[in-house]
């Protein structure tokens, strides 16, 4: 009978072992950036590096949609985009290349766009046409054909999509009750609807008609999406506070739990930013708002505009966020402000590992087994669902237990231990393995480590 001899490993799971210590993820401080001034500005919006808002000029008194670049602030500058348009050009938004807004030049709102670089009407005719939302070429908006009504709770207020490439405006989800604000993100739209006689957040997949209504109790408003999570605000036990949702597993997480008022909450990817009062002298009916920002990878609040500059009205793309802010105080000068926002990203090491034979039956049986233990670091998102894929080795070694092998969760700072059986024929006494895992941060997002396993 051949001896087996003692084995020796050599593993790999990214190409630097790490030993992390504990801590807690620090709040996220960022550097401010003033992307317009003078004049009344506000309402912005930003895709890449495009922003655009309304800028009410005095000389005639009406309002304009301009647009700037983050990535060449003063070269070649901001642009006028609605010049030679008259009449009122208010609330736009972007996908990054092109500027939709709603125009009152008629009386009513229709809505118009920038489009390769030229202007033109996108939904006109009677009524009202507005709130508008834009992901890709699908603009999501609110159309109402009685011009009088001035009440969002108008059963007459309805949710609409159109294309930019072409097409008729189509309702996303015709009823007989009120419909509010809808958000877009891919082929999926959200907005608040009156049916159940409070507002509610629904969400539709308009590619496939699939359908969802995702609150019941209280208020649930002013929703915003980016990919599988939805955030809004809802009313309940007597205070506003923040709520999210992947709609992956449908929980409702609350954001927030205190009594001040809170509003205009938006997503893009795991940030989340919102007006919150908490920090005025009357939070429940604040007269000025923080900007509060959190990432959902790692649970920290942060403030990202201080209420002393009155800022408000945020809106995220990509880690760049844009709002309205007014450092002079009268309330009349708002400046249009920007910033790039750092969120936690995956990140998963090996700390440590060691064999043993388990018992002499697995000694004679070849079975090593090798208990692993992986850390994320303090800086990363939370890992979820932690498995490993796979472990190819050498010299004829293989992974015995069944994958995936469940690690679970490891949040930042933390670490987590496994341990698995490797099959070594009889007279080796050494080989090398790669450990392949994988991960999803909190907004379903996965990654592999040190990358997808072979053959995936």
């Amino acid at each position: 009978m051949s001896k087996r001899p003692a084995c020796k490993l050599m593993t790999a799971l990214a190409v630097f072992l790490l030993m992390f210590l504990g801590g807690q993820v620090a709040a996220v401080a960022v550097t401010p950036i003033q992307v317009a001034s003078s004049f009344h500005q506000g309402r912005p919006d930003v895709s890449g590096s495009l922003v655009t808002w309304k800028r009410d000029l005095p000389a005639p008194t009406d309002y304009e949609i301009y647009a700037n670049s983050l990535t060449s602030l003063s070269s070649p500058g901001e642009q006028d985009i609605t010049e030679s348009e008259g009449g009122n050009q208010i609330n736009p938004v972007t996908n990054g290349s092109d500027i939709i807004w709603e125009d009152w030049s008629a009386g009513n709102g229709n809505i118009y766009m920038n489009h390769l670089g030229v202007n033109e009407p996108l939904v006109t005719g009677p009524g009202n046409k507005g709130i508008l939302a834009v992901s890709g070429s699908t603009v999501a908006f609110v159309y109402n054909p009685g011009t009088a009504s001035t009440s969002i709770t108008d059963p007459g207020n309805q949710v609409y999509s159109i294309d930019i490439s072409g097409g008729l405006a189509q309702p996303v989800d015709p009823t007989g009750a009120a419909q509010w604000q809808p958000r877009i993100s891919g082929s999926k739209v959200v907005w608040m609807d009156y049916r159940n006689g409070n507002w509610d957040i629904f969400e539709k997949d308009i590619s496939d008609g699939l359908e969802r209504q995702l609150t019941a109790g209280g208020d649930n408003e002013f929703p915003d999406i980016s990919g599988n999570i939805v955030v809004w605000r809802s009313y309940l036990d007597g205070a506003w506070n923040m709520h999210w949702m992947n709609l992956a597993d449908g929980i409702d997480h609350q954001l927030t739990s205190n009594n001040a008022y809170k509003q205009s909450i938006c997503i893009s990817g795991s940030l989340v930013v919102w007006m919150d009062g908490s920090n005025d002298p009357d939070p429940a009916s604040p007269s000025a708002y923080d900007l509060f920002m959190e990432d959902l990878n790692t649970g920290v609040v942060s403030t990202l505009a201080a209420l002393n500059t009155n800022p408000a009205y945020p809106a995220a793309s990509n880690g760049a966020v844009v709002w309205q802010d007014d450092p002079s105080g009268s309330w009349d000068g708002y400046d249009i402000m920007a910033a790039y926002v750092p969120t936690a990203k995956l990140s998963l090491k090996l700390l440590s590992q060691s064999a043993f034979w388990a018992s002499f039956k697995d000694y004679q049986n070849g079975l090593l087994s090798v208990k692993y233990t992986i850390g994320a670091p303090p800086d990363a998102a939370a890992a979820y669902g932690t498995q490993i894929l796979a472990s190819p080795a050498t010299s004829g070694v293989m992974l015995n237990t069944p994958t995936p092998v469940p690690v679970g969760d490891i949040q930042p700072g933390g670490q987590t231990s496994v341990t698995v059986k490797y099959q070594v024929p009889v007279g080796v006494s050494a080989f090398r393995t790669t450990l392949y895992a994988s991960a999803s941060d909190a907004v379903g997002d996965t990654a592999y480590f040190p990358g997808p396993p072979p053959g995936a």
